[in-house]
């Protein structure tokens, strides 16, 4: 920084002993100018004067300091700014008006003291050089305030949000108004999976959601990116839209349900959605949208029992040939049964479908033909792709023939 003018020190002595004076002039000038100063929303008239007079002063030094130390003022006032959090924008607009109007009394007072228009450049230069370092130095405080802040609001209402979806600790009550969401209404809980552990699953999705009236609250698991919705009805499809079109991954979505102390089994079901969606691909489940997932979901351990039952020998062979097995009933099922639609979509021939089938039916020793043996395979199926432990370990992992 150069070196202070020479004329300062001729009108610093007359501007300290109008101190008061000057720091009013520069209040009244900002709180005039600026409506936020005016109704003292963050800064209060005090504090406004407190850090003019601090200003006033720190312009007005004529005696060096180490590096820095000079600018104390500027941090303090920045970090408190931030705290409290006092806009960034018209943070500096006010210390633009004050410093502009430090100037003008500056100014006055050296032309009364006789310096020419030299020793007037040299001031300028000298106040607007400081402007500028005061106004950066501000700048980094105010910001390293604010993401302290945030990041400490984060961290608040994701441990709100674990405390919520485990139901391990603290009242509903207290819960739902550290999260700004009510204790009572139309909820859902999603569960988004994560590309890698600690990236989240859905940018910025609270701030999207609260542009179609949905409130939300979030937490960033290993596996899944976990969120508590507050409807602003019983109807969940604008919600689902907007995490949809929000959504790399896989997402399940809960029933809707009426109480926050119902979320914990909300997560659950919205996993077992998640699970049930096709891996690979982009994809919203919603739990309802599988009623079988419900019987599943209600009895695991029974629904692994029924599927290696239903499914029986399928399972014993090598993992390739029950992938192709599996994939042909699913497709079949899905088609209503129609061997010339799974065969399309399968890319093989209707008869290579209807020998799958064949073989299906001798592993499971289920008759294709059955109603009630249609819905047992179907229900396995589920369980099968839900809830791990369904599968017995192959005995041969070795890639084999494709069976036809």
């Amino acid at each position: 920084m150069a070196d202070v003018p020479s004329a300062l020190p001729l009108v610093a002595p007359a501007l300290l002993r109008r101190l008061d004076e000057v720091a009013d002039r520069i209040v009244a000038r900002v709180q005039g100018d600026l409506p936020l100063y005016r109704d003292q929303t963050y800064v209060s008239t005090e504090a406004l004067r407190t850090a003019a007079v601090d200003n006033v002063r720190y312009l007005l030094r004529t005696d060096p300091l180490p590096d820095g130390a000079d600018l104390a003022a500027a941090r303090r006032t920045g970090e408190l700014r931030g705290r409290a959090g006092a806009p960034l924008p018209e943070l500096l607009a006010g210390f633009r008006i004050g410093f502009a109007v430090f100037w003008e009394i500056l100014a006055a007072e050296a032309i009364g003291a006789g310096v020419d228009a030299r020793g007037l450049a040299a001031l300028a230069t000298h106040v607007f050089w400081k402007a500028d370092e005061y106004s950066a130095v501000l700048t980094t405080a105010h910001r390293d305030a604010t993401a302290h802040l945030l990041r400490r609001h984060e961290q608040e209402r994701s441990a709100l949000v674990e405390a919520l979806t485990t139901g391990a600790v603290g009242s509903v009550w207290e819960i739902a108004n550290g999260l700004d969401l009510p204790s009572t209404g139309s909820f859902v809980t999603i569960a988004a999976e994560v590309a890698a552990v600690g990236t989240v699953a859905l940018p910025e999705i609270a701030s999207k959601l609260r542009a179609v009236n949905v409130s939300s609250a979030w937490r960033l698991l290993p596996d899944i990116e976990v969120g508590v919705v507050s409807l602003p009805g019983p109807d969940a499809s604008d919600a689902v839209r907007v995490v949809g079109a929000a959504a790399p991954g896989r997402v399940g979505v809960s029933p809707v349900y009426p109480a926050l102390a119902e979320t914990p089994r909300a997560l659950y079901l919205a996993r077992i959605a998640l699970q049930s969606a096709p891996a690979g691909a982009p994809s919203v489940r919603r739990f309802d949208d599988t009623p079988l997932a419900t019987l599943v979901a209600a009895a695991p351990e029974a629904a692994v029992q029924i599927a290696r039952r239903v499914l029986g020998d399928l399972l014993e062979l090598r993992r390739d040939e029950q992938d192709v097995l599996l994939e042909t009933l699913e497709t079949w099922l899905a088609t209503g049964g129609s061997a010339t639609v799974t065969g399309s979509r399968m890319f093989v021939h209707a008869n290579t479908v209807r020998h799958r089938l064949r073989r299906i039916a001798e592993h499971t020793g289920r008759n294709l033909e059955h109603p009630t043996a249609l819905a047992e395979l179907s229900t396995a199926l589920h369980a099968l792709r839900l809830l791990p432990g369904v599968r017995r370990a192959s005995h041969d992992e070795t890639p084999g023939t494709i069976p036809g």
